[in-house]
């Protein structure tokens, strides 16, 4: 087995109040999901920005807004997909709100690839598929 890693995320967009996220599907046995878009850097969101057609505005992504989501019901899965290009990528890497807040806590340039999100073709959500990771460690510390 591979471990993948990505850049740690170190921004959000919002639109208005709210962080954007793709729209989720979930199956009847998935945990519920709250899944937003984090980027790496300002080159990766604007990327994103040109490709939407919504008022977004960058935000950094910081330790306390990450810890007070993880301490929200602990029964919803909280992803950040990694670096998306576009609103309507066909499949999106993803990691746990908890990952990238270690990775910050450390000091870590990477964090582990958790979760695939894949875009249904006969819907305009995604379906979250669980990666095997073997390793919550980063090579690129």
């Amino acid at each position: 087995m591979v471990d993948v890693f990505a850049k740690t995320p170190r921004y959000v967009l919002k639109d208005g109040a709210n962080p954007t996220g793709p729209p989720v599907i979930s199956a009847t046995a998935d945990p519920p999901s709250v899944v937003i878009h984090g980027f790496s850097d300002k080159p990766d969101y604007d990327v994103f920005v040109s490709a939407s057609s919504l008022e977004l505005t960058p935000y950094p992504l910081v330790k306390g807004f990450l810890k007070n989501q993880c301490e929200l019901d602990t029964d919803v899965r909280r992803l950040i997909v990694l670096d998306p290009v576009s609103p309507t990528q066909a499949c999106l890497d993803a990691t746990t709100l908890q990952a990238v807040l270690e990775a910050l806590r450390i000091g870590s340039k990477s964090v582990p690839v958790s979760h695939r999100l894949r875009r249904d073709p006969s819907s305009s959500g995604y379906r979250i598929e669980p990666l095997a990771c073997s390793s919550p460690a980063s090579p690129l510390s």
